[in-house]
């Protein structure tokens, strides 16, 4: 590697590295407590760091599997889904102490004169030199992450290698190091790595010794172990039940939205300033919010609550019902304060309209009506005729799915359909909101007893269900949702049921459930536990003569494949 891969001759860049590179220093509040100090290259320099940044990840080995940090695709989150997969019993957390600055000039120089870099001395010192600052890794530089990855390849290889012995789990993220054992007893944690008894933990010499044999130490006051009866954590994210933030960090997030709906948002930033001063003059650090920008000036709130749901939406999932509800308070809040300043500036959010839980149900499930006058026998009087049935929102929110057998009605012992009568009009309402919208019906399918309705007009708020990929099984826990004989005034119902049976007639999936389908729950969606759509309710049954079925979702989603109905 010459000056000239740098578009720069050495003598230039020896000018910009000797006898020190030129980096410009701010502290940033731990999150625990105490600051930490950034040196952030200038310009100049750092245009050369991510030349070598460049060269280095072309030609220098990958992170080991174990590593998250710093890494492409691999995140926190990553990391604490790693050993939430294993189900573990006991977490071990581990820090390692003055991570960067154990990382020197030295062994960096000598990381590129070994494989696969062979640097030259001359090359790697002036490499060197480049990548560290008064002879440690400087935190700030864009160099120094993957640096450190590179240096720890050899540690992470031994810890991988000691976990699988213990048959243990082994992942780091930076310097926070994390263990994760399935043994059932603290008593039978593998002694090597640690043990804890009497509520004492003690770390392995086998642990601590290849520790130190790689030029790390252990940060003692750092170091805890939970078990399965406890908050288990791995980087900030709890895995007891599934990966999750703590609920310190929600219950912050709702009090910062509350006080803006509370005082405005001018009230509600004049207020989380004067905390920010009071926490920081009584060196409190973890009393409230306290990650700051570069001008050591608190980041605007709207921001702050911005970049901590989305987050949350990282964590717990981008159509999860908890981030949902807060994305939708924010993003309101902020239409509201555009509205009331034109200059206010805010990013909204991304919100997902997945119905993922109960509470979204009613703002995903319509009544059908239709009614008009049919022209009776001899064409000289009409009569009023008209039906009723439930729509569901399908995959898009202006899609409703329903039954088809709904626009068919008999008159005089005649079957009709409502196209022949004299203008017949659709209207779909949700109770639970008291909106209504005029429907067209765009495509029908009376094999499959299926029709597919569209809306427009405010679809604002609106939710639609997800399907499955593989059809319901027998004995399958459900909830049947519909406006069975509804009335004006009834909300949603949502029934907990099972499927009693899975069977094939007529070349097409059906599935019969344990709850009655009544008159108006035509059309309404089987779902399952999860909220997603297994089948649409189509046909109930008596006492003497039929089943309570359902049409199977795959059914519906080959049906709306061939009409180009779904995107």
């Amino acid at each position: 590697m010459s000056g000239e891969a740098f578009g720069r001759s050495y003598a230039d860049i020896k000018k910009l590295l000797y006898p020190r590179p030129r980096y410009r220093a701010f502290l940033l509040r731990k999150r625990r407590g105490g600051m930490r100090v950034i040196h952030e290259p200038r310009l100049t320099v750092k245009v050369l760091q991510n030349k070598a940044l460049e060269f280095l990840k072309k030609y220098g080995a990958g992170p080991k599997p174990c590593a998250h940090g710093f890494v492409e695709d691999r995140s926190t989150l990553t990391n604490a889904r790693t050993h939430w997969d294993q189900r573990p019993r006991f977490v071990l957390n581990l820090d390692l102490q003055d991570f960067f600055p154990s990382i020197t000039f030295y062994r960096v120089r000598g990381l590129l004169q070994k494989g696969p870099f062979n640097f030259s001395h001359e090359v790697a010192t002036v490499l060197a030199q480049l990548c560290t600052l008064d002879g440690i890794l400087p935190q700030g530089a864009p160099t120094s992450p993957f640096i450190a990855n590179l240096v720890c390849r050899g540690l992470d290889r031994d810890l991988m290698a000691l976990a699988r012995r213990h048959r243990s789990t082994y992942t780091r993220y930076a310097d926070d190091l994390t263990f994760s054992f399935s043994v059932r007893d603290a008593s039978r944690l593998p002694s090597s790595l640690c043990t804890y008894e009497g509520g004492v933990l003690t770390i392995g010499e086998e642990l601590k010794a290849l520790i130190q044999s790689h030029s790390f130490k252990i940060h003692d006051g750092k170091t805890r172990i939970s078990s399965v009866h406890s908050r288990q954590e791995v980087t900030g994210i709890t895995i007891n039940a599934f990966p999750n933030v703590p609920r310190k960090f929600v219950d912050k997030i709702r009090g910062a939205l509350h006080a803006w709906e509370r005082w405005g948002y001018d009230g509600a930033q004049a207020e989380w300033e004067r905390r920010i001063k009071d926490t920081v003059a009584k060196g409190i650090s973890d009393k409230a919010w306290q990650r700051q920008t570069r001008s050591s000036r608190p980041p605007r709130l709207s921001n702050l609550i911005w970049g901590r749901l989305l987050y949350l939406r990282m964590v717990r999932g981008r159509e999860d019902a908890l981030y949902t509800r807060l994305a939708e308070r924010y993003n309101g809040l902020v239409i509201q304060a555009k509205t009331l300043d034109e200059k206010f500036r805010a990013p909204k959010l991304p919100v997902s309209a997945v119905v993922n839980g109960q509470a979204d149900v009613q703002r995903a499930t319509y009544v059908v009506e239709w009614m008009g006058d049919a022209l009776l026998p001899g064409g000289l009087s009409t009569e009023p005729v008209g039906a009723q049935g439930t729509a569901f929102g399908y995959r898009r929110n202006d899609l409703l799915v329903t039954c088809d057998h709904i626009f068919r009605f008999e008159l005089m012992n005649e079957h009709r359909d409502f196209t022949a009568v004299a203008e017949a009009q659709i209207t779909v309402s949700m109770p639970s909101s008291a909106r209504t919208w005029d429907a067209r019906l765009i495509h029908r399918d009376v094999d499959r007893d299926l029709a597919v309705l569209q809306i427009t007009g405010d679809l604002t708020g609106l939710r639609h269900f997800s399907g499955v990929e593989a059809p319901a099984t027998r004995h399958q826990p459900a909830w049947l949702i519909g406006f069975p004989n509804w009335t004006r005034g009834r909300d949603v119902d949502v029934q907990r049921t099972s499927v009693t049976n899975a069977f094939t007639r007529g070349g097409l999936r059906r599935l019969d459930t344990s709850a009655l389908i009544r008159q108006g729950n035509s059309g309404g969606p089987l779902v399952d536990e999860s909220f997603r759509v297994i089948g649409v309710a189509e046909q109930g049954a008596t006492q003497e003569t039929g089943n309570n079925e359902c049409l199977c979702t795959t059914e519906l989603d080959a049906w709306l494949a061939t009409l180009g109905a779904v995107m």
